[in-house]
């Protein structure tokens, strides 16, 4: 009985990590950088079974060539639109989802606000409010679900 136990929760935990090939990550990184590009990108390793929804953690935390991250693209890029993918449509805590930064597992808020405060000020504008609309149950409505 207990491998039974152990064998669903593998089956259940698993999927959600992002296992892709060094290309596809590559492909991340740079459809971070760009304008609804990373939406797009994301839907089609859904659709084709190679990433599950619920990997929104490991796919911001997916180190790039140059030593940032999806996420760190995303926010020094000022990338509104792949941002709101990420976060609403991929279901994202700032609170309770966990991605890395600098070599650590932080939240996601935390890890925006760190990308703003070591930013211009442009992206740290951004981010504040980025993160003042993510607050708003009108803009972000994963909001009202929870409050709920």
């Amino acid at each position: 009985m207990r491998f039974f136990a152990i064998i669903l929760t593998l089956s259940v935990v698993l999927p959600a990590q992002a296992q892709l090939n060094p290309g596809m990550e590559g492909r991340l990184c740079q459809a971070a950088s760009q304008d609804s590009a990373f939406g797009a990108l994301v839907d089609q390793l859904i659709e084709s079974g190679e990433v599950q929804m619920t990997s929104g953690e490991s796919l911001l935390s997916i180190h790039c060539p140059d030593g940032q991250t999806v996420l760190s693209h995303m926010v020094k890029g000022r990338q509104a639109e792949n941002l709101e993918y990420a976060v609403i449509d991929m279901g994202l805590s700032l609170s309770a989802s966990r991605v890395s930064l600098n070599g650590q597992r932080v939240s996601l808020g935390d890890a925006l606000t760190r990308l703003g405060a070591d930013s211009d000020t442009a992206t740290r504008d951004f981010v504040d409010s980025y993160l003042d609309d993510l607050a708003d149950e009108d803009f972000n409505p994963n909001l009202r679900v929870s409050l709920k």
